[in-house]
């Protein structure tokens, strides 16, 4: 499912939704000393004894916590058989997640080994490719993190403040297990390879242009997109002509056609941390010099933006209120970038921050 979906439909439709009442594991044996359901540190601690017993003391089954965006830790469990230097990390709040819903343990441990036998069969990739930075640089590309909710990331990796964002720098690779996974640059990486965070900043930016091109899509295009699989019109800022627009001329107008706020969808093509499209020279200018008006941008997640044109929005205070609630109620804390609502200017080709 596509980064888009869950997130713009939020922002779409509604933002309130009903609580999920989890029910209570029926399994005695799945239940703590009090009578409840284990916590979620129980519940972990539960599964790698068993794993553990069931694999043998020949392989090695270990908890792991990996930092993400925001501030968020999530906990894994890695499996290392002798000999192994690459393992991948199975993550287990959806695992929890069942659990809290009345599954059996030994079910999910089921689960859990199936998942991980099939990722076993999977080469993992070479990253020797990660010591020569004339190789990483076919694959860099910059990311949007909210600078203050990752304070103590950014003081170990090259950043360069972007309003009350940062950008940072991630090498893109094709993962096995995922199609689309990222390593974060890092202090010791750029002392590595010697070079400045300029530098790496230009190469980042001239490179995703180049493997990550931004795409604008109306929603109606988006969501057809995405129910249908259908390969919906898509303007591509660098290669198509203007008369190339698809479906923009309702924008420009009053129109009974249009109920409600219109949208457009920024991203990149492979709908992966998109937000940076924001950045890519010439794309907003472009974008806004045919729509014929500046542009509200509405940080929906790191993975996209949404583009309003100024003329079609008649209360913008309301905007700051719907970013912060989204944020709040629709998205996982590690993909939320920023409760502030942004401004481009199409006269001075400028992004501010707005309110």
């Amino acid at each position: 499912m596509s980064f888009l979906c869950i997130r713009t439909l939020g922002l779409l439709i509604t933002y309130f939704f009903e609580k999920c009442i989890h029910k209570f594991p029926e399994n005695e044996n799945d239940k703590d000393k009090k009578g409840g359901f284990m916590n979620y540190s129980q519940f972990i601690i539960k599964i790698k004894e068993n794993l553990q017993e069931r694999l043998g003391a020949g392989v090695k089954v270990e908890t792991i916590n990996v930092p993400k965006n925001n501030g968020v830790v999530m906990q894994g469990i890695t499996i290392k058989r002798p000999g192994e230097k690459v393992v991948p990390t199975i993550y287990m709040e959806r695992f929890y997640e069942d659990y809290l819903e009345g599954r059996d343990i030994n079910d999910i441990l089921e689960d859990f080994l199936e998942i991980y036998e099939e990722q076993d069969m999977i080469e993992m990739p070479d990253f020797a490719f990660y010591q020569d930075y004339e190789s990483v640089k076919r694959k860099l590309a910059p990311k949007l993190v909210n600078k203050e909710k990752n304070r103590d990331m950014l003081a170990e990796m090259p950043h360069r403040e972007f309003l009350d964002m940062a950008v940072i720098f991630y090498c893109l690779v094709d993962s096995p297990l995922t199609g689309t996974a990222s390593i974060l640059i890092k202090n010791a990486h750029m002392e590595k390879w010697g070079i400045s965070t300029e530098k790496l900043y230009e190469d980042a930016l001239k490179n995703a242009e180049r493997i990550l091109p931004g795409a604008i899509r109306t929603m109606e295009e988006m969501l057809s997109r995405m129910m249908f699989e259908e390969e919906a019109p898509i303007w591509d800022w660098r290669e198509k002509e203007e008369e190339d627009f698809p479906k923009l001329e309702g924008f420009m107008e009053e129109s009974r056609e249009f109920e409600g706020i219109p949208l457009l969808v920024l991203t990149n093509s492979r709908r992966y941390l998109g937000a940076a499209c924001i950045l890519y020279r010439g794309l907003l200018k472009k974008f806004a010099k045919k729509l014929g008006k500046n542009l509200y941008i509405l940080p929906s997640s790191v993975h996209e933006v949404i583009l309003l044109p100024e003329n079609r929005v008649n209360n913008s205070g309301n905007l700051i209120h719907m970013v912060a609630e989204v944020n709040r109620t629709q998205l996982e804390p590690e993909e939320v970038l920023s409760d502030t609502v942004y401004y481009y200017d199409r006269e001075t080709d400028e992004i501010s921050i707005y309110g």
